[in-house]
């Protein structure tokens, strides 16, 4: 027989892929590096030439999901017709809606990143996300600034912690998203902890109260009306 040799660009994109797949069906405490290998029909030591463990092969997904985040938002980012508070509000407009396209899968990703084994995982997720997306957003402050609607000396340091914030902050809101049976109205008070989420935003930028709303109230309502996936029960 024959043996199929792949580009190692694709053969890594197959393992994530495969990692991804049954980190959803199976979960990712169920799921080995074996069945990984097992699915894609490649040896452990294929595995290993890319990945350290299925930790690392999970940070990667989460890379990927970073990067296409980037690649939605640059085409606002860089559209001249937009000012500054325009940009920031459709930036993550785009973000909340792709967010919500995906429910399923983010459901899963946060039970993963919110076990308790893996709070290193997570803060490591939070930085490297900030790393990544703060200098793509931070164009958008240097803009605000000479507009003058954003009032701030630091610049895309300032971006980088009213980014960070959001991820912070996000955490308050993760539990009504994972676990809305808890509460009487999850929509309500993710809309009531996001706006505390915006507030601070604003004043770290120097922005007009109320200016950046993070995400639309009906989108809300419209998460938590769809019934809960098989995986997050």
């Amino acid at each position: 027989m024959v043996r199929t040799v792949k580009d190692p660009d694709e053969r890594r994109s197959e393992l994530i892929a495969s990692a991804q797949n049954l980190f959803y069906s199976k979960g990712y405490e169920k799921t080995s590096v074996s069945d990984i290998v097992n699915e894609v029909g490649v040896a452990k030591g294929t595995f290993y030439y890319y990945f350290d463990s299925k930790q690392t092969i999970l940070e990667a997904m989460i890379d990927e999901l970073v990067d296409y985040s980037i690649t939605l938002i640059q085409p606002i980012i860089n559209d001249p017709t937009l000012n500054a508070t325009e940009k920031f509000v459709r930036t993550f407009g785009v973000i909340g809606t792709w967010k919500f396209n995906i429910r399923g899968e983010i459901l899963v990703l946060l039970r993963m990143m919110y076990s308790d084994e893996n709070a290193l995982l997570r803060f490591k997720t939070n930085q490297r996300t900030v790393e990544l997306l703060a200098p793509e957003l931070a164009p958008i402050v240097q803009q605000g600034i000479e507009e003058g609607v954003f009032n701030t000396p630091f610049g895309e340091d300032a971006m980088k912690i009213a980014f960070g914030s959001t991820l912070t902050f996000a955490e308050e809101l993760y539990d009504v998203f994972l676990n809305p049976q808890k509460y009487d109205n999850p929509a309500d008070l993710s809309q009531r902890r996001m706006a505390a989420v915006q507030d601070a935003v604003e004043r770290i930028l120097g922005a007009e109260s109320g200016s950046l709303p993070l995400a639309t109230p009906s989108l809300y309502d419209q998460w938590f009306s769809q019934e809960k996936e098989p995986n997050g029960s």
